[in-house]
């Protein structure tokens, strides 16, 4: 009887234990008073990327998806007297493009084949 796989077996893109394997995005993150003009590192799972503002990075997608979840909430009192809340992010960034090692694993699975 075979044994079944796991979702980390079936979904490999939903974990993110290493770097390696996984589709890379360049991004650009935007100048804001908490980054410092020397960049910050951006960790996942003990693995970090340096990130200057205004400086083209290549990041694995998964930690591109974590920085959605950076947000911060702000409340904020409106004219009925009643508090709402807002969620802000704490790192933005302009998604330059998608997919920047795709052609390269393409390229280099079609040499395999051959």
């Amino acid at each position: 009887m075979a044994r079944e796989k796991t979702d980390q077996e079936k979904h490999p893109e939903r974990y993110f234990i290493s770097p390696e394997g996984h589709i890379r995005d360049r991004i650009i993150l935007h100048e804001s008073q908490e980054i410092p003009k020397e960049g910050m590192f951006i960790s996942l799972n003990g693995y970090p990327f340096l990130a200057k503002p205004g400086v083209e990075i290549d990041i694995p997608r998964p930690v591109r998806l974590m920085l959605d979840t950076r947000v911060r909430t702000e409340t904020i009192q409106g004219d009925d007297g009643q508090d709402y809340h807002r969620h802000i992010p704490r790192l933005t960034y302009t998604l330059v493009k998608e997919g920047v090692n795709v052609e390269v694993a393409e390229k280099e699975l079609a040499f395999q084949a051959e």
